[in-house]
């Protein structure tokens, strides 16, 4: 007979949640398959709650709004689906709770994905990132596989799906890619192999918004009438109609404004479901309140009370179902005065409707922004759900920033405004319309901890937050408390506030075939970073308090400000996620084991993917095509997780930043990109294809490609390609000294010295172009977006030219009158440059046909139109100077068979 130990269960402590996932008759077939093999059940309590949470290794239930759901990633209790304990069962062991996570933000955990006759390197990034996000692989195809991924139906698995009509769904890697990249589950329609709606010819057609289940009750952070009372006969039928609140004290803040109706009203909801009022605290079991301030919400959130807002309440009401208020971001209280640096911001809605819509007109208000209905030149910012619209048109001339809705929520539910150049942010899916995950953000309460109740301020000893509180149903409060106590002792401000400066950071690659798949954010990226000035000896309260006290006593302010946000985090290519799935598949437990969900999205392994293509060889980093230059006659080529993870960061002390160009050592060959990758980490070199953050750029040559001209911003060590060959080769860090790239006669062809091109670029810091706006035609050789990254790395501003009047600003600020100027000014061509407008053009007809307009708008405004070949570009970015020369004008004369 098989002792205890030798059960498959064993080991396993549980309790389930039966609701509208898991039926009766589920739960009961549950308990018996987990007793029967060694598990221990605990029964929950009779009002619901979890009993022993402590004893527990397991949690299985359908959803995580049940309130114990923090407390128990706390204690490393594994919340898992009931497909948790089929999988074990059926393999005869304990398979990773990782991928059935019930956790919303795990967006692959209904994926088992196959692949058919996919690139090697593209089908290990599909399945690294359907692991690291819940879901699962299956190599052969299964009755349990819910996706193949495949280029085409001519392969024997998709022949199969066809022909035995099974439920799985085919697909085109360019789904996973596209989910990744958004960080969000989108609808795999226009993906659906045979047809798949984004390879017909047009495709890029708007596309309908479907439902948007993420809304649910969650479209204002202000309750609307509150759900209607109906006395129950008896006590015994209120309990079994409404039991949310069963045995849970209830405090309702005084910033609420609660008159008498409303009061009695509330008292008899929350008696009703089981509940009961307090005015302290320290006994209350829910906080609800409208702001994020005052002692009482301080007290409740470091006490991990449950704490959400009067339109949380009514929900749950009204759904007799717990939800968890930080998964909504108008379920939780709002800050007052919104978020720092959302102030000045005039911003405008294009192609969402019905609920979306209403929910992001909500939360810009909440956020402290101007909503717009209509869109003018004034407006900072247009969020839009695809970007076929007249007001995306009109926002690309006016030099609007597009974004998508994720850049709003994701700002409000980190409490600072995030980079606008973050891919995430900028990717509109072909065929989606981005309305259908509009509210899935929750709240990021650890940022919200760091600025609001931050748990390393001194400890409130004497006095007691709530004791003193007038009952909240006692006549309406019109003043909400916000000032801080007396007895309370002064200690640092929870956080600097950082100054709204993501319109200066910059994002670089637009290489659409090799762009790391991001599904996960990260800080912004600047390529200049400034220390934050933190103030001190603020009185213990959160932001809000603070400005009202320091308002009152004529102080400056105390939170600082940071004039760029920190570098886009370390961000790893496929080599990385290609190098740690290899690693983790060979240890034992496989990939991704154990662990719950991390608190910070930076700290999720296998976070990103390159972007699956329609071809079978992986292209080179360089933009555009394979090592494409840009030719001389205009043509150019684009809460921590404390469970077991990699260590995807170990190693030396980054000593450089390296970014590779012109060699083709890797291409098509990523096993051994992957491993000559970990032998450069382990000598402190990092591989990155950002070119702001290169600190050591390796060419064999000068280049003209994208990377080598945008990395000269960055006044990097430039090498040449046998400086990476000799550290391959010996194992040891070279000295670049004597592997500096030289190429006199690329110097004299292109009219500038390399050495003292980096000492300007030092001098410059990015700013070469600074105050500058550049336009830029639609038709350009080598793409518009090409040009208005290189302009971008430099400082300055790129506007795409249709034509349009009222787009050319007047003339630029003089250096003596600019109080951001800097020692970038010595070589921005001097006071000439002043009074002109740049146009750079090639000289297709429908190019031409502009340049007369551009004049004559530059005119109205006393400017001298200058239209230039792209040359002009190039030169400044590499040679890190402003100079002119008339063989970069191109004039209709210059045009053979053109005429006006």
């Amino acid at each position: 007979m098989a002792g205890a130990e030798d059960l498959l269960f064993h080991d396993v402590v549980f309790t389930i949640f039966s609701g509208p996932t898991i039926g009766p008759d589920q739960e009961e077939r549950l308990i018996h398959l987990l007793t029967n093999n060694g598990a221990t059940y605990i029964p929950r309590k009779e009002d619901g709650a979890v009993d022993q949470l402590i004893r527990h290794t397991h949690i299985v239930t359908g959803d995580i709004e049940f309130p114990e759901y923090s407390r128990a990633l706390e204690y490393n209790v594994h919340v898992v689906r009931p497909s948790w304990v089929e999988s074990s069962y059926e393999k005869g062991r304990q398979t990773q709770p990782r991928q059935h996570s019930p956790d919303p933000s795990m967006f692959f955990r209904e994926v088992i994905v196959s692949c058919a006759d996919l690139p090697e390197g593209d089908k290990d990034a599909i399945i690294a990132g359907t692991l690291a996000l819940g879901g699962l692989y299956s190599a052969p195809l299964t009755k349990l596989v819910t996706h193949v991924v495949a280029m085409d139906t001519n392969n024997d698995k998709c022949r199969t799906v066809q022909a035995k009509n099974l439920a799985c769904k085919m697909v085109l890697p360019h789904w996973f890619d596209d989910c990744l990249k958004l960080g969000k589950l989108i609808n795999e329609a226009p993906y659906l192999l045979p047809d798949p709606e984004i390879l017909r010819p047009n495709f890029d057609e708007p596309v309908r918004a479907r439902s948007t289940p993420g809304l649910d009750g969650a479209l204002s952070a202000v309750a609307g009438a509150p759900p209607a009372y109906n006395p129950p006969i008896s006590p015994s039928d209120s309990r079994k109609q409404l039991v949310v609140f069963r045995d849970k004290k209830v405090l309702f803040s005084k910033d609420l404004n609660i008159n008498d109706h409303l009061a009695k009203t509330l008292r008899q909801l929350v008696s009703q479901a089981g509940g009961s009022l307090t005015t302290n605290v320290k006994e209350c079991d829910v906080y609800i309140g409208h702001y994020r301030d005052g002692m009482d919400y301080v007290a409740a959130s470091r006490d991990d009370k449950v704490v959400g807002n009067l339109a949380w309440f009514y929900n749950v009401i009204n759904r007799n179902k717990w939800t968890n208020p930080q998964g909504k971001l108008l379920h939780y209280p709002v800050p007052r005065g919104g978020i720092p640096g959302f102030q000045d911001m005039r911003i405008s809605l294009s192609n969402y409707s019905g609920e979306a819509r209403i929910y992001l007109e909500n939360l810009c208000k909440e956020a402290g922004a101007e909503f717009t209905k209509t869109m003018k030149q004034d407006n900072t910012h247009l969020i839009t759900a695809h970007t076929h619209s007249e007001k995306c048109d009109a926002a690309q001339e006016w030099n609007i920033a597009i974004i998508n809705h994720l850049w709003l929520e994701e700002s409000y539910a980190k409490c600072s405004v995030q980079a606008l150049t973050h891919k995430r942010y900028t990717h509109f899916p072909p065929r989606t319309n981005l309305s259908e995950i509009v509210g899935q953000t929750p709240i990021d309460i650890s940022k919200v901890r760091k600025l609001y109740f931050a748990s390393n301020e001194k400890t409130i000893k004497d006095a007691e937050p709530g004791q003193k509180t007038p009952h909240p149903f006692r006549g309406a409060v019109r003043a909400p408390d916000t000032s801080p106590r007396r007895d309370i002792a002064a200690s640092s401000a929870a956080g600097a506030r950082s100054s709204f400066a993501a319109t200066d950071a910059m994002d670089i690659d637009t290489n659409e075939d090799n762009e790391a798949s991001e599904f996960l954010p990260h800080a912004p990226q600047t390529a200049k970073k400034r220390k934050a000035r933190v103030g001190s000896d603020a009185a213990i309260a959160t932001p809000s308090m603070l400005d009202k006290r320091q308002d009152r006593e004529n102080s400056p302010p105390t939170t600082g400000r940071a004039s760029k946000e920190k570098a886009l985090g370390n961000l790893h290519a496929l080599k990385d996620d290609v190098l740690l799935y290899e690693r983790e598949r060979k240890r034992k437990g496989g990939v991704i084991h154990g662990g719950r969900k991390t608190a910070e999205p930076e700290e999720a392994p296998a976070a990103k993917t390159t972007k699956a293509t329609t071809r079978n060889k992986r292209k080179s980093d360089d933009m555009g095509d394979s090592h494409a230059e840009i030719s001389e006659t205009d043509i150019a080529g684009v809460k921590g997780n404390k469970a077991k993870k990699a260590k995807t960061d170990a190693g030396p002390k980054v000593l450089y930043t390296m970014m590779v160009t012109g060699d083709e050592r890797w291409l098509g060959n990523m096993k051994k990109e992957a491993a000559e990758t970990a032998k450069l980490r382990a000598l402190g070199i990092k591989l990155t294809a950002e070119p702001a953050e290169c600190t050591l750029l390796c060419a064999p040559r000068i280049l003209r490609t994208k990377k080598f001209i945008a990395a000269l911003a960055n006044s990097p060590d430039v090498v040449t390609i046998s400086y990476l060959d000799a550290a391959l080769s010996t194992n040891t860090l070279p000295d670049i000294s004597e592997h500096k790239l030289v190429d006199r006669e690329a110097e004299e062809r292109l009219g500038f010295r390399m050495d003292e091109a980096r000492e300007r670029g030092e001098t410059n810091e990015n700013r070469l172009l600074h105050g500058w706006t550049i336009f830029v035609t639609e038709k350009v050789s080598g793409k518009f977006e090409t040009y208005k990254e290189i302009i971008a790395i430099n400082g300055g501003t790129a506007v795409p030219y249709k034509g349009r009047t009222n787009v050319i600003a007047g003339p630029r600020i003089s250096p003596s009158e600019d109080p951001d100027a800097g020692p970038e000014v010595e070589n921005q061509g001097g006071e000439a440059e002043l009074n002109r407008v740049y146009l750079i053009s090639s000289t297709s007809d429908e190019e031409v046909r502009l340049w007369d307009k551009f004049r004559v708008e530059a005119q109205k405004k006393g400017l001298e139109a200058k239209i230039v070949k792209t040359d002009w570009l190039i030169n400044l970015a590499m040679s890190q100077q402003v100079e002119w020369d008339e063989k970069w004008e191109l004039l209709e004369s210059q045009v053979p068979g053109w005429s006006k």
